[in-house]
């Protein structure tokens, strides 16, 4: 996958110290935060991938992950299996990278 998506808790903290200390006075970024990225930056990898390239679009809608193919039109629903993916992630970074593969597949697949 890609370089630049924590794919554990370890990543996860050296991504916080390094966005936080780039950022300066601004707000600091959290756990949280780069969690809910990787979360949403891996099921658009896995979706680029699975359609060769950027076609459709994973968005945030409350709490899930929609994706949105090129006409606007919602192929795709992924809710987290707690009260949010950042849950998720933390009890199981593996899990969840590898459910959101599965997700996308089926998204894709459907089509």
């Amino acid at each position: 996958m890609s370089e630049t998506i924590p794919e554990n808790m370890n990543e996860v903290r050296l991504r916080v110290q390094t966005l936080n200390e780039q950022r300066g006075d601004q707000a600091p970024i959290t756990e949280a935060d780069v969690m809910t990225a990787a979360v949403h930056d891996t099921l658009q990898y896995w979706v680029d991938y699975l359609l060769d390239g950027h076609y459709d679009e994973v968005t945030w809608v409350d709490q899930d992950l929609v994706v949105t193919d090129v006409m606007g039109k919602p192929v795709g629903r992924v809710s987290p299996m707690s009260a949010t993916f950042a849950n998720d992630y933390r009890q199981s970074p593996e899990g969840t990278m590898f459910r959101l593969e599965n997700e996308a597949n089926k998204i894709i697949a459907q089509r």
